[in-house]
């Protein structure tokens, strides 16, 4: 597991910075409240969950 602590904390907003991992590439985002954050997991881990689904 690679430390993505030196990366988030020189975000804008740490506590609101989360990080999509793909085969390809780390992406981090930054949300522009908790609330949003919380959508944004539900929908990618959603989707991510359904690909997989598909794929099988």
């Amino acid at each position: 597991e690679e430390d993505h602590s030196r990366s988030v904390s020189s975000s804008p907003n740490p506590a609101l910075t989360f990080c999509v991992k793909t085969h390809d590439r780390l992406y981090y985002m930054v949300a522009p409240s908790p609330e949003a954050m919380r959508i944004w997991m539900d929908v990618i881990v959603t989707g991510a969950e359904g690909y997989t689904q598909f794929m099988n």
